[in-house]
C-alpha cells in the first residue's frame, strides 16, 4: 500500500481556518444565553411595566378597584375589604398587608377615585430582570454595563424611563416614565430599588412600584374625575 500523500501548504491552511471558525462558533455559543433563558428573561415580569398593579388602575372608582385587588390577587370569600385605611385630608389610603405579592397600598383621592397604587413587594425583582437601566442616563451606560446586559440578561435597556434617586441623599434609585392619558392627565409609573445600607455600594432590586397622577397633573385629574 502506497503511503498518505503528505499535507500541502494549501490544505495545512484550510484545516487553520476551519479550527477557527469553529472556535469562533463555541465562544458564541458559551457567551450567548441559551433559548429557554432569553425566553425566560422576556416573560420575567410579564405586565410588570403595565400603568397598573393588580388590576387597580389611576381613575377606577372605589367598588372597581377593591374587586380588582379581590380577583387579581385571588382573595377567598371574607377578604372582600383592606387590612387597615386611614384618611389623610380629603383622601382615604387603603392598605393590604397580607397579599401573597406584597403590601399594597391605595390613596382614593377624596375618598372617590384612585389617585396613586403602591406594591411593596414581598419577592423583590432585581432591575436588570425589569430591564432597567443601572446608570442615570441612557446615554452614558458603560461598554461594561452594555455587555452584562447582553451577556447576563440577553436584551436591552427600557428607554423609556428617566433616573434618578428619591432624595438628595441618594439612598434608593428611582426609574420613572409618563404617560398621556386621554382625559388630560398623566399617569407615572415608578420603581424604587431598596434603600441602601451602611457600606453598600448600590442596591440590585426593587423594593417598591408605583402608579399615580404625575406630580403637577393634580388639578387635571380632579377636573377629570369630577366631569365624569
Amino acid at each position: 500500500m502506497s503511503a498518505p500523500a503528505a499535507p500541502t501548504v494549501t490544505n495545512m491552511k484550510k484545516r487553520l481556518l476551519e479550527t477557527k471558525t469553529l472556535a469562533g462558533v463555541l465562544l458564541a455559543l458559551c457567551l450567548a444565553p441559551s433559548a429557554p433563558a432569553a425566553a425566560q428573561t422576556q416573560t420575567a415580569a410579564p405586565g410588570e411595566h403595565d400603568a397598573e398593579i393588580l388590576g387597580v388602575r389611576v381613575g377606577m372608582d372605589v367598588p372597581a378597584a377593591l374587586e380588582a385587588v379581590f380577583v387579581n390577587a385571588k382573595r377567598k370569600p371574607g377578604e372582600e375589604r383592606p387590612d387597615a385605611k386611614r384618611t389623610e385630608g380629603k383622601d382615604v389610603r387603603v392598605i393590604y398587608k397580607k397579599l401573597s405579592a406584597g403590601e399594597l397600598q391605595i390613596v382614593f383621592a377624596e375618598g372617590k377615585w384612585v389617585r396613586e397604587v403602591v406594591l411593596n413587594y414581598a419577592a423583590k425583582p432585581y432591575f436588570a430582570d425589569l430591564r432597567l437601566a443601572p446608570t442615570g442616563s441612557i446615554a452614558v451606560v458603560g461598554i461594561r454595563d452594555k455587555l452584562d446586559s447582553v451577556i447576563e440578561y440577553g436584551g436591552r435597556y427600557d428607554d423609556r424611563y428617566s433616573i434618578g434617586y428619591t432624595s438628595d441623599r441618594k439612598l434608593e434609585r428611582f426609574w420613572w416614565r409618563d404617560e398621556p392619558t386621554p382625559a388630560g392627565y398623566r399617569v407615572r409609573v415608578g420603581f424604587v430599588s431598596e434603600r441602601l445600607v451602611d457600606g453598600q455600594l448600590a442596591a440590585k432590586t426593587v423594593a417598591r412600584k408605583l402608579v399615580g397622577v404625575t406630580p403637577g397633573d393634580e388639578e387635571k385629574f380632579k377636573s377629570a374625575m369630577s366631569s365624569r
